[in-house]
């Protein structure tokens, strides 16, 4: 979030834009560059004529009984607490089968600095799969009620029970939530240790040491008082192209990063300090917000990397003997090609193509572009947005939950960015797009990536201001559903029609040795003589979490060749290939070790 501009700043901004159109990059089709209706939800379910090669997403939340309603201050965005919002998570509560949603909310500030928290307060939200796009509300009945600011979540199964636990991010003390496995959680944060003040933006459950536990890694964003900071209109200062705007993120004070390791039990211990992970100079590097962890030097280690707003990311690179080190500059991921530091929201990974390494995606604030980093295999990346495709349809706009997968089951990862702007003073800026903004599916064709926003369906002609998003597959068809929670309003659910029709299977992995959710894993499948990679992940996108399943489009083949895991212990197995068209589980130790 880019709130506050120094003057070399936005002549650099200016620069950038002026060469960008030039190239005939810097502006999106005639639709997307037109100012949309921040006023209208287009929360239609009509369908239009499928694409040849487009799947179809159709907004169904008005049919799914699910009534969240974010709340994240007030409507003027006085304080930069405002503004980010919050995330969701899709996963199995009760294990049954289906994926049900987890919706982080927001809250308001007391008086005299807000309108004071409402009564009953906003809490987050458990809605149970019913099956069939219906959902059920079960925040109650499972006791996640909480009244906190939440901003992010993640999922992990932390004593590996087999039931899924739950931690949110907060403003303040974080929350710990244990599984009970009979459809209810309990709240572990005190007893835990997991009592992390500070103002908590995405956090990841990892297993950093191998040691079959998972361990918890939260970005924490600043220090934010309301009685220090002024409020938007009050300095001169806080301007954004003519506008008054809150103040923030620069001028207010950093706060580090948050690991705590898993000590078993139900018991986590601070190492951020010890870890190595607060070596990093809060002047240097700091204001984090999204996360996703990596092997970024593909040593078969966990590396956690941190897209930060306005200063330069952050790559920790695993010793291997508990600690880490900052490596991101050396790496060629902490800036862009241009050598600047730009404002980082959401982040995911990907196995590109055939590759056995992965690359990053960050998408950064308007006036620049998100930036697609290529992992060269010799501990370096180098930025590639431009080539891709991904430089110019998303320059004008702001995004936050980004994530790949593959929408059309082609067996080629596709990427969706949702977007919306920090402020709504945007509204009154005659090159900004406004508030509210559409969101972006790119599939992948030909080596590059297609902005294939306008095909994609009526699900993409609802216009809000977006902030975290997730995926996964709701109804069982096979192909992955897409949720959105927008910043002050209504959830958004795509569901995807799957036109056109392609097979597909789901691996589901299951540590014995490894965490039981076997988050770190890669499953490598082979069909129709092509090699998919897929890693089993929590965290990523922006404050949210996507099922933890490795889901594979197979266009037209009609059987798998191979399947193998690299589990997060370093152990590899082969396995019997499935048939196709469904979701197996495949157990640690079942295989053939190789």
């Amino acid at each position: 979030m880019f709130t506050l501009l120094h003057s070399s700043t936005i002549k650099t901004i200016s620069i950038v834009t002026l060469a960008v159109s030039i190239l005939g990059l810097g502006a999106c089709d005639s639709k997307s560059n037109s100012k949309p209706d921040n006023n209208t939800n287009q929360n239609t379910q009509q369908t239009t004529t499928p694409k040849n090669l487009t799947p179809q997403f159709v907004d169904v939340t008005s049919l799914t009984g699910v009534d969240f309603i974010s709340v994240c201050g007030e409507e003027n965005k006085d304080y930069v607490i405002e503004v980010n919002g919050s995330g969701v998570a899709l996963f199995d509560y009760d294990n049954d089968g289906d994926l049900d949603i987890f919706f982080v909310n927001g809250s308001q500030l007391p008086q005299p600095y807000g309108s004071g928290v409402p009564n009953p307060a906003p809490s987050d939200k458990l809605y149970e799969n019913l099956g069939n796009f219906h959902f059920k509300d079960v925040t109650d009945k499972a006791g996640l009620t909480e009244e906190a600011w939440g901003c992010g979540v993640t999922v992990g199964d932390i004593d590996n029970d087999g039931f899924q636990d739950l931690f949110v991010a907060n403003y303040g003390q974080d929350a710990l939530w244990r599984n009970k496995g009979d459809g209810t959680f309990e709240n572990i944060t005190l007893s835990a240790g997991t009592t992390d003040p500070l103002w908590g933006a995405s956090p990841a459950f990892l297993d950093y040491n191998r040691d079959g536990l998972l361990d918890l890694f939260i970005v924490n964003y600043l220090d934010f008082d309301p009685k220090t900071v002024k409020r938007r209109g009050t300095d001169p200062n806080c301007q954004y192209k003519g506008q008054p705007i809150l103040c923030g993120p620069i001028g207010l004070p950093p706060t580090p990063c948050t690991l705590y390791k898993n000590l078993g039990n139900g018991k986590f211990e601070d190492v951020s300090t010890s870890s190595g992970i607060r070596k990093v100079k809060l002047e240097d590097a700091t204001y984090g917000l999204g996360v996703s962890i990596i092997d970024a030097n593909n040593d078969g280690w966990i590396d956690i990397y941190v897209a930060n707003d306005t200063r330069p990311n952050l790559l920790f690179e695993n010793q291997k003997d508990g600690t880490f080190k900052e490596n991101a500059l050396h790496m060629g991921i902490a800036l862009n090609d241009e050598a600047i530091a730009q404002a980082g929201m959401g982040v995911d990974t990907i196995y590109m193509g055939e590759r056995e390494i992965e690359d990053l995606f960050v998408v950064n604030y308007e006036d620049d572009s998100n930036t697609y980093y290529k992992n060269e295999g010799n501990g370096f990346f180098t930025e590639m947005t431009t080539p891709l495709g991904l430089s110019g349809p998303c320059f004008k706009f702001l995004g936050w939950g980004t994530f790949f997968f593959d929408s059309d089951l082609d067996g080629d990862q596709d990427l969706f960015i949702a977007q919306g702007h920090v402020v709504p003073q945007a509204n009154q800026i005659r090159s900004s797009p406004g508030y509210n903004q559409p969101n972006k599916l790119f599939q992948y064709k030909d080596e590059t990536f297609v902005d294939s926003s306008r095909d994609a369906g009526p699900g993409f002609e609802v216009i809000l201001s977006s902030r975290g998003a997730a995926h996964g597959d709701l109804d069982g068809d096979g192909d992955s559903d897409i949720v959105i929670n927008n910043i002050d309003g209504p959830a958004t659910i795509l569901m995807n029609e799957g036109s056109p029709k392609h097979n597909w299977v789901a691996i589901q992995c299951q540590g014995t040795t490894s965490n039981r959710d076997g988050l770190g894993a890669i499953v490598t499948l082979r069909a129709a003589g092509k090699t998919q990679r897929r890693r089993i992940k929590a965290g990523a996108s922006y404050a949210s979490h996507s099922e933890t399943v490795a889901r594979f489009g197979l266009g037209s083949a009609t059987a798998i060749e191979s399947i193998e895991i690299s589990w997060p212990n370093g152990e590899k197995e082969s396995f019997p290939a499935p048939k196709i068209n469904q979701k197996v589980t495949l157990v640690e130790g079942k295989g053939t070790k190789k």
